[in-house]
C-alpha cells in the first residue's frame, strides 16, 4: 500500500491510498482486504465498509477476467477522499466492450455493474484505448 499526496485538480483531493496486484484471482483476498481495510481507516461504519469489499471484489474479479490478456497484467485500485464521499477506482488494461443481451434469459454473468450499483451510490465506467477505469463511490454520511 503507498500512501500519496500532492497537488490536485480543483475539486478531487490528493490520493489516500493505492494498491496494485497482478491479474490473478490468487490476488483477489488481498484486493478485498485492502478495500475493507481503507474503508475502516477512513471511519465507514463496518456494515458499510463490508458493501464496499463486496463491491470491490466485484469489479476487481472483472477487471482480472475481462480487463486483462495476461496474470502479469496489472491491476490498481486508487482510493481518494472527496467532500463527504470516499471514491475507489478499479483501473486495468483491458477495454471494455458492453455485453448484448437477448430477452427473456438470465445469464450466468454480466450482472456485476448491476450488483454494485446496489451496494454504491454511484457506478461510473470509463473505457480508453489503454485500459478500462471503474470508478465506484460511497458518500459519507
Amino acid at each position: 500500500m503507498r500512501k500519496t499526496s500532492g497537488v490536485t485538480s480543483p475539486g478531487r483531493s490528493a490520493i489516500a491510498r493505492e494498491h496494485s496486484i497482478r491479474a490473478d484471482l490468487a490476488r483477489l483476498k488481498e484486493a478485498r482486504d485492502f478495500a475493507h481495510r481503507v474503508a475502516a481507516e477512513l471511519g465507514l461504519p463496518s456494515d458499510v465498509c463490508y458493501q464496499v469489499k463486496l463491491a470491490l471484489s466485484e469489479a476487481v474479479t472483472n477487471a482480472i477476467q475481462h480487463g486483462s490478456s495476461s496474470p502479469d497484467d496489472p491491476v490498481r485500485i486508487v482510493v481518494t477522499e472527496e467532500p463527504a464521499a470516499l471514491a475507489f477506482e478499479v483501473i486495468d488494461t483491458g477495454r471494455f466492450v458492453p455485453r448484448v443481451q437477448r430477452r427473456g434469459e438470465m445469464p450466468e454473468s454480466g450482472r456485476g455493474l448491476e450488483f454494485m450499483r446496489l451496494l454504491m451510490d454511484e457506478v461510473e465506467l470509463y473505457p480508453g484505448a489503454s485500459g478500462t477505469r471503474l470508478r465506484l463511490v460511497k458518500r459519507l454520511q
